[in-house]
């Protein structure tokens, strides 16, 4: 099917774009510590640049907030800027939360950088509604998945249409001016404030931050260090299709969490009644299916767990490992029907959270979706977009088939698509090759993604991961955090062809102390790697506690009772 492009409205080129005059190279003011309560190390700056890189008669300016946590040991190495994916993530925030961590792992010797995508945080604002309260109707409007009736994807498509009007109403002046090409060049901005015009870019990219680096190196290929692309995106797909290549391992990793269960029936409640993963499996797919027509009422809340509720939080789950025995917990709960456990206040609102349609459940998600819709400049009926949707379906039944999303875009107003978009290849050669790195079972950024642009990037390495999960944070191990090291360290790559294992199993209630023996530490060497281990467990137990919701893992003992 061809794609629509009468609303397309002629995009600048590469070449004329770069014979726009830039803002003088700006300062960063730095302001002192972000938070003292939160985040004492976290250092906060303010840096001008450009409001519009297409306007190039024009002064106007935009200021962007930039985060630093400062390098730990001397001598002090060029900054790395991180993005930590969304698109809509706060990546102050993300720097906040995992700097110390980010610190241990890559030896200290670099201030690392991080400052929020346009549309996010105090960067041009984006959002469609005014309060949480209009937020949660309008998600109530239509399932999050086309599968869930007969009638979901018409209702979706409505709704959806709701939605993109809305973004235009409180948006329509600004919001053609996110996107992602204005986001790689507001790191140029960055860098060249930090280094000077002619330094080179050292970046550390997950998940969408991948494909704000992917088209990073393709308009600056001469400005590139050392670049670290993890968890990949499709920037071909992400940027101009429908992107179904996405799930095309999500029930892979399902199959992993049911063989995980297996091996571990101690912390998995839900092992115990089967005999093989496959039976496990076929299990949770049974019980998917039933809930469809026989969801579970819930008395105290007077609402309803569905098949779109417990779907979605199952996917939800696929991106960490660390999550799944606690996911086990809530699957054995639904499997009993145990309207107690599902009736408690945290487990109800967890699971509702992630059943609710469109992504709709804080501004931060409605300027993912505007991120991705103004990149994609796309106009479509419902006719033309419901094959991709049931292609998205044929491929995975546990990952989302994409319909609030590629509906929501098909129906974005022209007038906020992205002013630039990059719409070149991404066959270059960057100045230094690009590290790649991917997990071997990835339900949102597959490796298949990931080896297609190794091809495509020239001297790049793919180092792959031998495990589950978003993003190899998601799974700890010395290998590929000491391989990530040694490439921003001095450039050093590892082999082509490099499977890097991983340290702790899929189903465990291992710490650190029980993962790191005693004995292990008595050389400088191995006393290093217990650091770098303690940081990547930790950064595992802070980005599983945030994916599943903080207040199930703090308030735990109101909600879990013995299991038999």
């Amino acid at each position: 099917m061809t794609r629509q492009t009468s609303l397309v409205p002629r995009l600048l080129t590469l070449a004329s774009l770069a014979a726009l005059s830039q803002a003088e190279l700006g300062k960063i003011q730095w302001k002192g510590s972000c938070n003292l309560t939160t985040y004492p190390a976290l250092i906060c700056g303010t840096l001008d640049v450009p409001y519009d890189y297409t306007e190039s008669n024009s002064s106007k300016t935009l200021t962007l907030d930039i985060a630093k946590w400062p390098a730990t040991k001397k001598p002090v190495s060029e900054p790395i800027i991180f993005n930590f994916g969304g698109p809509g993530v706060n990546s102050f925030e993300g720097l906040g939360l995992y700097g110390e961590e980010f610190q241990a792992i890559l030896g200290g010797h670099n201030d690392l950088i991080a400052f929020n995508n346009r549309g996010v945080g105090n960067t041009i604002p984006f959002s469609c509604y005014s309060d949480d309260a209009t937020r949660e109707l309008v998600a109530l409007q239509a399932p999050n998945d086309g599968r869930a009736s007969s009638t979901a994807l018409g209702e979706i498509w409505a709704q959806n249409a709701n939605i993109a009007q809305a973004c235009y109403a409180t948006n329509n002046q600004t919001g053609s001016l996110i996107g992602t090409s204005f986001a790689a060049r507001d790191i140029m901005q960055v860098a060249d404030a930090l280094s000077g015009k002619d330094s080179l870019v050292n970046y550390w990219g997950f998940s969408y931050g991948t494909t704000i680096g992917a088209v990073l190196a393709a308009m600056f290929p001469d400005r590139m260090g050392n670049v670290a692309l993890d968890g990949v995106d499709n920037p071909r797909e992400a940027l101009y299709g429908y992107n179904a290549q996405a799930v095309v391992d999500v029930d892979k990793v399902f199959e992993g969490f049911c063989t995980g269960c297996m091996a571990a029936p101690d912390l998995c409640p839900i092992a115990k009644e089967y005999t093989s993963a496959a039976n496990l499996e076929a299990a949770i797919y049974l019980m998917l299916e039933n809930l469809k027509y026989n969801p579970i009422a819930i008395p105290e809340t007077g609402g309803i767990v569905t098949w779109s509720d417990v779907k979605s939080t199952i996917f939800e789950a696929m991106y960490l490992p660390s999550s799944w025995p606690l996911t086990s917990e809530l699957l054995y709960y639904v499997q009993t029907r145990n309207t107690t456990i599902l009736g408690n206040s945290e487990v109800y609102d967890t699971i509702k959270s992630y059943g609710q349609s469109a992504s709709l459940t804080s501004a931060s998600d409605e300027v993912g979706t505007a991120i991705t819709c103004s990149d994609k400049h796309r106009s479509a009926t419902i006719k033309e977009v419901l094959p991709y949707v049931k292609a998205r379906q044929a491929l995975t039944k546990i990952g989302s088939d994409g319909s609030d999303g590629d509906m929501r875009c098909a129906q974005w107003n022209p007038k906020m698509f992205a002013k630039e978009r990059y719409s070149g290849d991404f066959e270059v050669k960057t100045a230094n090759p690009v590290l790649i790195l991917s997990n071997t079972y990835d339900p949102a950024t597959p490796l298949p993604a990931a080896k297609n642009l190794t091809e495509t990037f020239e001297g790049s390495v793919l180092l792959e991961q031998n495990g589950y999960g978003h993003t190899t944070l998601s799974m700890p191990s010395l290998c590929t955090a000491k391989a990530v090291r040694a490439y921003f360290t001095n450039g050093t790559l590892p082999a082509d062809g490099t499977i890097c294992q991983v340290d702790v199993p899929l189903f465990t209630n291992l710490t650190y102390k029980d993962v790191w023996p005693k004995s292990f530490q008595r050389s400088v060497e191995s006393r290093d790697d217990a650091t770098i281990l303690k940081a990547l467990m930790s950064v595992r137990d802070k980005m599983s506690r945030r994916r599943m919701c903080i207040y199930l893992y703090t308030n735990s003992a109101s909600w879990r009772p013995e299991l038999p």
